[in-house]
């Protein structure tokens, strides 16, 4: 029994809940047609400067504290986190299963509006975040609302992805971005303008 709890834990913390809903019902492989969304991909500048100085457990130590602060922020915004893969995190809004689970205050916001202001906080946060030579932790941006289907991948290893050219720009935005700026895509900048008129980006 004490097994299963820890196994169950185990799950809780890797597989997200809109996930684990649909394997509790049975389904293991599944895809989803989730319309339009807006991804953000964080990606740590000059990552492999950073490798170079610090050891295998330093690294793992500040990259827990640095994504475990963008998990907070997550929930804080009411996005789903799809993966941390080395030097970059990945988040989305507006998937559907998980939209039905946050706060409902939140869904007065439209998704791309919830994700620039996770986004800027995220840049406000890296700007008190020192790397071990003193100088502050540079990140660079990048964010894109489009069409995406979701599923999960894999057998031996199952991984719950994002699937679509949505993906493929918002990552060639961040790839793009400048250190310590947020770039939005023209199909994000539309929502921006539709739904505040407080942001101005490069």
């Amino acid at each position: 029994m004490r097994n299963f709890i820890k196994l169950k834990s185990i799950l809780n913390i890797l597989v997200p809940s809109l996930v684990r809903d649909k394997i509790r019902s049975g389904k293991k492989n599944f895809s989803d047609e989730e319309g339009e969304v807006t991804i953000v991909f964080i990606d740590i500048y000059q990552f492999d400067n950073i490798v170079k100085s610090y050891s295998g457990q330093e690294l793992l130590t500040f990259l827990d504290q640095v994504y475990n602060a963008f998990d907070q922020l997550c929930d804080q915004f009411g996005l789903q986190k799809i993966e941390t893969v080395g030097k970059t995190y990945m988040a989305c809004g507006g998937l559907k299963s998980a939209e039905k689970k946050i706060d409902s205050r939140l869904l007065n916001r439209h998704h791309s509006v919830r994700v620039t202001d996770f986004a800027m906080e995220i840049s406000n946060f890296v700007k008190n975040t020192y790397l071990k030579n003193g100088k502050v932790l540079e990140i660079r941006i990048g964010i894109h609302t489009g069409h995406i289907i979701s599923g999960v991948v894999g057998e031996i290893k199952p991984q719950f992805s994002l699937i679509g050219d949505t993906v493929v720009k918002c990552n060639a935005i961040s790839a793009a971005s400048l250190p310590q700026k947020v770039s939005v895509s023209k199909q994000t900048h539309h929502y921006l303008e539709l739904y505040t008129n407080n942001y101005w980006f490069q």
